[in-house]
């Protein structure tokens, strides 16, 4: 049984309720991240249609995305600080409404300027979700059943990566760019249903520590701006070095903020968790090799293959599949085992797949290249939900939203990073006749070896994961014996 507050009355809740009420918020929260996933995904299709609507150049049209990456990326660790602090639940109908009232205004934009301000407010608002939708599964479903409803969330989003370049691209060809604003301004919706139900959240006592916050925010917009301009200027251009170098001033007075602050942005008692920071560390490596990977992927099946559009998409189907497939059975996993049996499996089998795509996919058939990619999808899939169990047993319940934040925003920092160098190493390589990887032959020499470079980030990730001793901390044990139906505890 579970006691909860409704109207100022205490009602009982029975096991069988618990238990609905629990699927509910996992289904909630899952439509939420697919929608978020969906969301990125779909749009990138549509951005030659509103250059010629609006006639703007390649340089200006980037400047949506730009803004969409930056914003992202910052609001991520700031949602789990404030929830933390304010609620998570509080802070998640924030980011919904604010999310989908800026897709509403996008749709209607009238210029180029005020559409990439909506799209910047709708990056600001879907930040939320990473983070306070992964911390409120941790607070809300028990340690015996959280890997399982972790693999759902994560299913979603290869659910809607798979689906995003397609379905936006049908909108977009027999309807309008605006029509996809309105689809995910349908996310709205889910506001009634996460004030039903999900569960409040007491405020804790601590302060905001903004300057903490601003300067966290200034280490995270150096490095994207610096990682954005890597493709097109190099990595010794003063646009990349200039950024990166304003990030590391802000990464010194951020620990110098740390050590002095009584309630610091960051907590030291995050940073001085070995394993979380090994965890934080796999998560940027290995979302790094395989957003490069799928930057790669594309560009070999029309350069070297000569696919169309069309048919590449149906190719790299396959791998979203599997992953999306395998991630609830890694949660279950994750569950009966352990996360770190799973994650380091799936680091060995995306390994492995990447090894064979370097030595025999590139520049071979597009049907070989579909099947080594499931390798990579299996591997990522066991990969994603195991790590955020891992993640989650080393998180007092106090610092979730934030932990989860952190973490989220390295994997995102990874992405950005991996699918920069993995582009700017094939622009390199492209030319050569012979790759570095020995077993490799034939066409398509810098793909083998801009996938090496892939690997070698994979292989790092392996490394440190054989580290890693997930422990929970005792906060979280006490947390847990008090909620052994699972949910979050109302305010007295």
């Amino acid at each position: 049984m579970r006691a909860a507050m409704a109207g100022g009355a205490t009602q009982i809740e029975m096991p069988a309720q618990v238990h609905v009420r629990e699927r509910a918020v996992v289904a909630l929260l899952s439509v939420c991240v697919f929608f978020s996933v969906l969301n990125t995904s779909m749009f990138n299709v549509s951005l030659p249609e509103i250059g010629r609507e609006f006639a703007v150049s390649p340089a200006r049209l980037g400047w949506i995305v730009t803004a969409y990456s930056l914003l992202f990326g910052v609001s991520t660790p700031f949602y789990g600080r404030l929830g933390d602090r304010y609620g998570l639940r509080r802070m998640l109908i924030t980011g919904l409404s604010l999310f989908s009232v800026a897709s509403l205004l996008a749709a209607i934009a009238p210029s180029y300027p005020l559409l990439v301000i909506c799209r910047a407010l709708q990056a600001i608002g879907t930040g939320a979700i990473p983070s306070l939708g992964t911390a409120l599964i941790i607070r809300h479903v028990p340690e015996a059943r959280r890997g399982a409803a972790l693999g759902i969330t994560a299913a979603t989003v290869g659910a809607g990566a798979a689906l995003g370049p397609t379905l936006g691209g049908l909108i977009t060809q027999f309807l309008s760019w605006r029509a996809l604003f309105g689809v995910s301004a349908l996310l709205g919706l889910a506001v009634p249903f996460a004030r039903r139900l999900l569960p409040p959240s007491r405020p804790a006592d601590s302060r905001l520590d903004l300057p903490g916050g601003l300067l966290l925010t200034g280490v995270v917009a150096g490095l994207l701006i610096g990682i954005t301009n890597i493709e097109r200027h190099g990595l010794d251009s003063g646009l990349v070095l200039g950024p990166w170098m304003a990030s590391l001033l802000s990464l010194l007075l951020l620990g110098w903020r740390i050590r002095t602050a009584p309630d610091p942005f960051v907590p030291p008692s995050l940073l001085g968790n070995r394993a979380y920071l090994l965890a934080g560390a796999i998560a940027f490596l290995q979302s790094g090799a395989h957003f490069g990977m799928l930057v790669l992927v594309p560009l070999l099946l029309d350069r070297v293959n000569r696919l169309p559009a069309f048919e590449i998409g149906l190719a790299m189907l396959p791998s979203a599949a599997v992953m999306s497939l395998l991630s609830p059975l890694a949660g279950r996993l994750a569950d009966r085992l352990g996360g770190l049996l799973p994650m380091r499996a799936g680091l060995a089998l995306w390994a492995a797949g990447m090894v064979l795509l370097s030595s025999v996919g590139a520049g071979r058939s597009a049907v070989l290249v579909a099947g080594l990619l499931i390798l990579c999808g299996a591997g990522m899939g066991l990969v994603n939900s195991a790590s955020t169990v891992v993640v989650s047993a080393l998180l007092p319940p106090e610092r979730v939203g934030l932990g989860i934040g952190l973490y989220n925003m390295q994997f995102f920092l990874g992405s950005a990073f991996g699918a920069a160098l993995t582009t700017t190493v094939l622009e390199a390589r492209e030319p050569a006749v012979d790759g570095w990887n020995p077993l490799h032959s034939g066409a398509g020499a810098g793909f083998s070896d801009a996938f090496l470079i892939t690997l070698a980030a994979s292989l790092v990730a392996s490394l440190l994961a054989a580290l890693v001793r997930a422990e929970r901390p005792r906060a979280e044990q006490a947390w847990s014996a008090e909620l052994p139906q699972g949910g979050e505890r109302c305010p007295s």
